[in-house]
């Protein structure tokens, strides 16, 4: 009886503001980075607003930063607008204003977009394929949707999303229209390459499921599940995760030892 209390509960007000001022909060980036002309310093600002929301949501032990990710096989990631990892049990192996991860520390990822078109699609599907050919433990990745103990070993899982301002797609039935253009630009329905996709104003779409919440401006209920969906993840994955294995990544080094 009191589970059932429970889930028929109400938002708390102080948690949906949260939202619904963040939600405002980027609508007036969006019009405070209009005017700037040059397309890479705006969508620069756009990804640290970003960064710097999702950072300041996470519990201390995570981090969200701009960076790539790279394998014991030597492989890179492109570069991602969001990654997350715990800051605790890693680091990274190259720490700017982009950082470098390894492999086996990326727990979820985010790609940002000022609008979404045919054409950026494609290239976000593309990236996100790149970033899912990594092999943590030079294992292959599994399925972000895959049992969390489904084999032994256990693969480790990315979430990759994509957050984006605008887009060309019009309001009737954006949804349905927005992922049909996303399976377009997949290898097959289960592909997995983008798992989430945000769209300003718009909703949610979790590609995995083929569903969406619509957004509501006044509760940024959209924004409110795309968070949640990258918490949730995250933490659930970042239990059955080790530290990443830094010695492999350094024993090169073994070769400039000698003998005194």
């Amino acid at each position: 009886m009191g589970r059932n209390r429970l889930n028929q509960g109400h938002a708390v007000p102080d948690f949906v503001d949260k939202f619904g001022t963040a939600l405002a909060y980027f609508s007036l980036k969006v019009r405070e980075t209009a005017n700037i002309k040059h397309a890479g310093a705006k969508g620069t600002e756009r990804e640290l607003n970003l960064v710097t929301f999702i950072d300041g949501l996470l519990p201390n032990s995570y981090q969200a930063r701009k960076g790539e990710v790279v394998d014991l096989k030597g492989r890179k990631s492109p570069q991602l607008d969001v990654v997350i990892f715990d800051a605790i049990k890693n680091f990274p192996l190259y720490s700017g204003e982009t950082v470098v991860l390894p492999a086996e520390a990326l727990l979820a990822s985010v790609e940002v977009k000022s609008r979404l078109s045919a054409t950026e699609v494609s290239t976000s599907q593309e990236a996100a394929r790149a970033l899912k050919t990594l092999e943590p433990m030079k294992r292959k990745l599994g399925s972000s949707t895959s049992p969390a103990f489904s084999s032994n070993p256990r693969p480790y899982r990315y979430l990759h999303g994509l957050f984006a301002y605008d887009t060309d797609v019009k309001e009737a039935n954006w949804a349905a229209t927005e992922l049909a253009r996303l399976e377009k630009h997949s290898h097959g329905p289960a592909d997995g390459a983008i798992d989430l996709v945000y769209v300003l104003k718009r909703g949610l779409i979790d590609t995995r499921s083929r569903s969406f919440i619509p957004e509501d401006e006044a509760t940024g209920q959209a924004l409110v599940a795309f968070w949640f969906a990258l918490y949730n993840f995250i933490d659930r994955e970042n239990r059955r995760r080790e530290r990443a294995p830094y010695f492999n990544y350094a024993n090169d080094l073994n070769r400039f030892w000698k003998k005194i």
